[in-house]
């Protein structure tokens, strides 16, 4: 059992106490969102040896809430977890004082109100009546809760395209938040005896937990990618983060000897360990998503972060959807809610850092696409970026210019032409 709270010392003692591990939290690190408070405890975690199957247990409001990012932290990197559990503060308020304040509990309680909570379909979690006459029997009873149901795998083979056998197959991996949808006009451009296979990362439903580790991800691909390939040379194509992924199953298809005919990155920003680089609030992910909306229509939507800051989560998304509705983005008559598993999934990306396990030894073809905010010295200056950073960890870089912007350059003519490119259509 883990125990977390914010006060100096757990307000309540649980029985059994050798199977108990308290942590305070946010903790020492600089992180100001649930997510990265959540990664920073993890990686304790980690470095205690703690990798059994394992209850959560928040005491008090705001720690409550920690535990359900930490939860949706561990199910996205398919740790075992057995139970998520609540002691609100009304149930503690008869045992202890109340908690400390300070700078870490304002950290704590701002990143809370910025936070959307999971639904209960996506992270069922025990609450304590907060009249319960005996806290500690009732934390100490989660023990013996049934575990929670174990995760779809991070993610789901799904033919774009039926080839034949006389063709490396074609692996193709989306972007943040992104439907294997988005990279069907690739697909359809690849040569007609191609087996183009997208791989749809999970929780795009909303309901399952996304992955929110490139590692995960990529050891769920790689046997997906061995049973369809069991022989023979694979093609690799990632866009945007999707591209983290491709690159961590090409190293781990190298290591088992597998011959990879290309990999190729689509507008893949080069990786980056500092877990500071992924910290963005709700606010910062909307903004960002609200941007690749826009790159992929001629419609600004007409919103920015002065019109959203005063609004709480829901009437944010509210809002968006309104106007990617009046757009022609959403069918009018959805519901806001329908963009949920997306926004999640999105958020889980840029919240993600990544460091590749090894370097690269084969050809690694990397695909700029331009800012349609820069000018061509500003493109020119960040594609050569892209190619430098992508370096340090594949020698063998080949920088191709492509068409459109980072979400029109995968569809339609710009699609046909990037095929051509990359010889997928010949």
């Amino acid at each position: 059992m883990i125990v977390l709270h914010e006060r100096a010392a757990p307000p309540i003692a649980i029985a059994s106490a050798d199977a108990v591990l308290a942590i305070r939290v946010p903790g020492h690190g600089e992180a100001t969102t649930l997510p990265g408070m959540a990664k920073a405890i993890l990686a304790e975690l980690h470095e205690r040896g703690v990798h059994a199957a394992c209850v959560l247990v928040g005491l008090g409001d705001r720690a409550g809430v920690f535990a359900q990012a930490l939860a949706l932290e561990m199910l996205g990197r398919d740790l075992p977890l057995r139970c998520v559990a609540v002691v609100p503060d009304a149930a503690l308020a008869a045992e202890v004082s109340p908690a400390e304040e300070g700078a870490a509990s304002d950290r704590l309680r701002t990143a809370c109100e910025a936070w959307t909570p999971p639904e209960p379909a996506m992270l069922p979690t025990l609450r304590c009546a907060d009249d319960e006459p005996d806290v500690a029997g009732w934390v100490a009873g989660t023990f013996a809760a049934p575990p929670l149901p174990k995760p779809p795998a991070a993610t789901q083979s799904i033919p774009l395209k039926i080839g034949g056998p006389l063709r490396a197959p074609v692996f193709c991996i989306p972007g943040a938040g992104a439907s294997i949808v988005s990279l069907l006009d690739l697909a359809q451009a690849a040569h007609p005896q191609a087996n183009v296979i997208g791989m749809q990362p999970r929780g795009l439903d909303g309901i399952e937990p996304p992955c929110t580790s490139v590692e995960t991800a990529a050891a769920s691909i790689l046997p997906q990618v061995l049973q369809a390939a069991p022989h023979g040379p694979i093609r690799l194509i990632g866009h945007s983060f999707g591209g983290w992924i491709a690159f961590a199953v090409a190293l781990r298809l190298r290591e088992q000897g597998r011959t990879l005919a290309s990999v190729d990155l689509l507008d893949s920003r080069p990786p980056t360990s500092d877990p500071a680089m992924a910290e963005c609030d709700e606010l910062d992910v909307l903004l960002r998503w609200i941007a690749l909306v826009q790159l992929s229509t001629d419609q600004p939507l007409g919103i920015d972060a002065a019109r959203l800051r005063p609004l709480p989560a829901s009437a944010r998304m509210h809002l968006v959807h309104r106007r990617m509705a009046e757009v022609g983005l959403m069918p009018a008559r959805s519901d806001p809610a329908s963009m949920l598993g997306a926004l999640r999934m999105f958020a889980a990306c840029l919240r993600t850092h990544y460091r590749p396990a090894g370097d690269y030894d084969g050809v690694l073809r990397v695909v700029y696409m331009p800012d349609p905010d820069l000018d061509a010295a500003g493109n020119d200056d960040e594609a050569e970026r892209m190619r430098a950073g992508w370096s340090r960890h594949a020698p063998r870089v080949q920088l191709i210019r492509g068409g459109g912007n980072h979400m029109t350059g995968i569809r339609g003519r710009h699609a046909n032409a990037l095929a051509d490119r990359l010889g997928l259509s010949a």
